[in-house]
């Protein structure tokens, strides 16, 4: 099938998820939406207006809290702190981590600045910091710190809230609240809402938010309000959610005004096409694909096995979706669920299915004891052949790929195994392999394989020989998550970037930044590749290093 103009021109835009949020603030006379996807502008209407990317000069679409001074509103991301101005131009603050920032209050901006500078410099090292206060700082492993003491304390749940009080500290964590006293003892505060919990500072005082929508006020006992279930923070007439994006509330109630028909999810572990249609899988949210109107159609669980997507092919007729609970297999009509202790009529061995891939006699589903080749584009799925591993190779297979005659698997400690169609063959470190734990690989139906390692690189074999690349200037991380082969060489996702692999010359070309630095999933197409991180997914030029980006 081929694209229409639209899809194909919504393929060269921006997209990322923007369902789960961390903060709402005001600001230019808009209402700037904090979230995992970057941050989301909207209308004081509700009118979503744009979003703001890495393209735009975020570090990274992982928006965790933000402060308004007035003429500049700071981000605090993972990868760093940034403000804005009020049209939206980004510069750069601090190179810190935080997921949280001292209130601004009534702070200028060269103030708050300085504020935050002086914060830094106070900061006990290696902590994630999620809550501050004038006098203390929470964490995101349950740990609260006096500031320019050495009193800390340990606490049920990460902080989410803190507010200093006469002789001490008002504490929120994602399980309750407590309140510390000028000896230092804990005690908890009334009771709450079922957690995960949320804690805002309204008009009317603090206010904590439970997970399924009810509103108590500090040390009260009955629920004064509602929001929309999942909130995560509360402004005025604005709500954010964990999962359902932004609520404005209207006379007749909330009213999503996040768009619907989003990317379902921005931590991607698998990429395809599928009938003309770009298909991505998700680490936790399912898998989705790409319609004609340019919005995404998506699919979960209990259409799915599990919404942890492995891998996904397609044979032109179906399509497979490998998840850690079984397969999920869609003939064009309706979904099945094929699972080992369930419905299992093409005898898959274990639970999850590694992979799907299309080779000469079908479409093989790979588990961690053998391989089970289905024939393509039958409904029911009908078995042509099993494929079962070695005896005493490996316990711990982890990714497996095929194409053509030749069916590749890889393992936690044993390397790697090739069937080319007539017997299983080994191949290890040492001679073969930089190192034995193989965490991404892909074939082709040449004979051509990369195997990429948990922290020492990847190993390319041209089909006669192996190249062992265990570190280059061209290669952002030796910690290989995903790889793809290409014309001449391949692709290598890694925790730090992506990067191009030129079998001619044995040289690595680091790639344009991406969505994000951590890349699970790599897909050719011609010259330009999608790059599926968790943080989005991204389309680039993979034969010349300096090549733009468009995000995804």
């Amino acid at each position: 099938m081929m694209l229409s103009a639209l899809t194909a021109l919504a393929l060269a835009a921006t997209v990322t998820n923007t369902e789960t949020v961390h903060d709402v603030e005001p600001f230019g006379g808009h209402v700037v939406a904090c979230t995992e996807g970057g941050l989301e502008v909207f209308t004081p209407a509700g009118r979503s207006v744009r979003v703001l990317t890495v393209e735009d000069g975020l570090p990274s679409h992982f928006c965790r809290a933000m402060e308004s001074t007035g003429d500049r509103l700071f981000v605090a991301t993972d990868e760093g702190l940034v403000s804005l101005d009020a049209g939206f131009q980004v510069t750069p603050v601090l190179d810190v981590r935080w997921q949280a920032l001292p209130a601004a209050e009534d702070a200028s901006t060269p103030d708050y600045v300085s504020r935050l500078e002086s914060l830094a410099a106070v900061l006990v090292p290696g902590a994630t910091y999620t809550a501050f206060s004038p006098r203390f700082a929470g964490t995101a492993e349950g740990r609260l710190f006096e500031l320019g003491t050495s009193r800390a304390w340990a606490l049920p749940g990460p902080v989410r809230f803190l507010s200093d009080t006469r002789d001490g500290v008002d504490v929120g964590t994602s399980e309750g609240a407590f309140s510390i006293d000028s000896r230092g003892r804990l005690a908890a505060v009334g009771s709450v809402p079922t957690g995960p919990l949320s804690f805002t500072v309204t008009e009317h005082g603090v206010r904590i938010i439970g997970s399924h929508g009810d509103v108590r006020a500090w040390g009260a006992s009955d629920a004064a309000s509602s929001v929309p279930s999942g909130a995560t923070v509360l402004n005025g007439d604005w709500v954010g959610t964990r999962a359902s994006g932004v609520f404005f509330r209207e006379a007749k109630g909330w009213r999503r005004v996040t768009p619907t028909g989003q990317l379902c999810g921005n931590h991607i572990t698998a990429l395809a096409r599928h009938q003309g249609r770009l298909v991505v899988g998700t680490f936790d949210r399912g898998a989705c694909w790409q319609r004609d109107d340019g919005r995404w159609q998506t699919v979960r669980t209990p259409a799915l096995p599990s919404n942890q997507v492995l891998g996904i092919t397609s044979d032109g007729q179906n399509l497979y979706v490998a998840t850690t609970y079984g397969l999920g297999f869609h003939d064009g009509k309706t979904w099945t669920q094929v699972a080992y202790g369930g419905r299992n009529p093409v005898a898959l061995g274990k639970l999850s299915v590694l992979g799907a891939s299309r080779v000469a006699d079908g479409v093989a589903l790979a588990d961690g004891r053998g391989v089970s080749v289905v024939a393509p584009s039958s409904s029911p799925l009908s078995l042509v052949k099993r494929l079962p591993l070695p005896e005493g190779w490996s316990e711990h297979p982890s990714v497996a790929e095929g194409s053509g005659r030749f069916l590749w698997m890889g393992s936690e400690d044993r390397g790697l195994l090739r069937w080319d169609g007539e017997r299983w063959q080994r191949f290890h470190d040492g001679r073969d392999l930089t190192d034995n734990w193989v965490t991404a690989l892909s074939a082709d139906a040449e004979g051509r394989a990369i195997a990429g390692t948990c922290q020492d690189g990847f190993s390319y074999f041209d089909g006669a020989k192996w190249t062992r690349v265990r570190t280059s200037a061209g290669l952002p991380s030796p910690a290989i998550v995903s790889t793809a082969l290409v014309p001449g060489g391949a692709l290598v996702g890694t925790l730090l970037g992506a990067s191009y692999f030129d079998a001619g010359t044995g040289s690595v070309h680091a790639l344009p930044r991406l969505a994000d630095p951590r890349v699970y999933a790599v897909f050719p197409e011609g010259d330009s590749a999608f790059f599926g991180t968790e943080g989005g997914l991204s389309r680039a030029t993979w034969k010349s290093a300096s090549t733009a980006v468009s995000q995804r």
